[in-house]
């Protein structure tokens, strides 16, 4: 029996290295069957710093409790949002698909006009606006597909909701699980201060995290309120919705939005798209010189030429994911680095003053 007990967990591996090597698109399979877990894990991250704000400041010793008062605060954020930006978003993207084929047509316009006199330009030119027409009807479809499969995105949803909320109920039990587990491997010392360290990037990458999407969020209502009230462009919650979420990306964020933004504005209307040109920069910086110096307090202390060779390797080998990722992980990097090296120092003057 003792030999059948030890055996199994070497049984269980082996069938999973087996499945993930010889089974066609193995490391799909494994990643569409564990993402719930993997999303309940990072969600539970994410409001475990509001968890513990909740129970340090309301005095909240019940952990159930404090798990509910945190789920509710984040259903009613979103309730919010559903009700008051989401009809702003459905009425700019009606707006939007009403006035396709006008924009279109302009856009098409110009282009022929460029490409007076170029026939090499011009065919390139006509090439361009088919792929933007097939583009949109894809794009269609893609929607229709996402619908359709909304009920079994709905079950990963709860399902990953259930699982952070066992993480955080426990969060403390599987950390000392943990724990205990590291130092029978790698002994008592090491996993101390393995421990110190993965403490240190946590707070900080998830700090920068929270931050920035706080930041993201205040950049994209600024967008919103002065395409709508002050500039008046027909799309504004589009507008909002594009800057909020390219926003997360350091420094280049705000532009990567603007250039779709602009374009639109520009043919619908040429004089909007220069104040919209305008304000995006007025936005930019004040983003930059206000809202993350405030929010994110250089909580992850890495150079911004550090920020920007991440951003573009990222973006070079993962694509728009390794755009939003880039940052964190450079963070996540450095920091390890960092830890590591003072970890080595720390050893190697130990030794030194011991042969001393």
């Amino acid at each position: 029996m003792k030999f059948l007990l030890g055996f199994l967990p070497i049984f269980v591996l082996y069938i999973a290295v087996f499945r993930f090597i010889y089974l066609e698109d193995g490391l799909t399979l494994i990643m569409h069957v564990s993402l719930p877990i993997i999303i309940g894990i990072i969600l539970a991250s994410v409001l475990n710093p509001m968890l513990v704000f909740i129970q340090n400041k309301l005095n909240i010793r019940n952990r159930y409790v404090a798990i509910i008062i945190t789920f509710l605060i984040i259903i009613f954020i979103i309730s919010l949002i559903v009700t008051i930006i989401t009809p702003n978003i459905i009425h700019s993207i009606k707006q939007l698909i009403r006035d396709l084929p006008v924009l279109f047509y302009k856009a098409d316009k110009y282009l022929s006009n460029f490409g007076n006199g170029n026939t090499l330009l011009k065919s390139a030119l006509a090439e361009m606006t088919i792929k933007l027409s097939s583009l949109m009807s894809s794009m269609l479809n893609f929607a229709i597909e996402k619908v359709i499969n909304i009920f079994a995105a709905i079950g990963n949803t709860m399902l990953a909701t259930i699982i952070s909320i066992y993480v955080l109920i426990d969060k403390e039990k599987i950390e000392r699980w943990t724990l205990l587990f590291s130092s029978a491997v790698l002994g008592k010392k090491t996993s101390s201060e393995m421990f110190k360290i993965i403490h240190n990037l946590y707070d900080n990458v998830s700090s920068y995290i929270v931050g920035k999407l706080i930041a993201s969020v205040i950049t994209g209502l600024l967008m919103f309120i002065g395409s709508k009230y002050i500039i008046k462009t027909p799309y504004p919650a589009i507008d909002g919705l594009i800057i909020g979420i390219t926003n997360i990306i350091p420094y280049f964020g705000t532009f990567i939005g603007g250039v779709p933004i602009l374009l639109i504005n520009m043919l619908y209307n040429s004089q909007k798209g220069f104040l919209v040109l305008i304000y995006i920069l007025i936005v930019q910086q004040i983003d930059s010189l206000i809202i993350d110096p405030k929010i994110l307090s250089s909580r992850l202390s890495i150079k911004p030429i550090i920020i920007i060779m991440s951003i573009v390797i990222g973006g070079g080998l993962f694509g728009p994911v390794g755009l939003f990722l880039a940052t964190p992980v450079a963070a996540l990097t450095k920091s390890t680095i960092d830890a590591f090296m003072k970890y080595k120092l720390k050893e190697n003057n130990g030794d030194n003053s011991m042969k001393k």
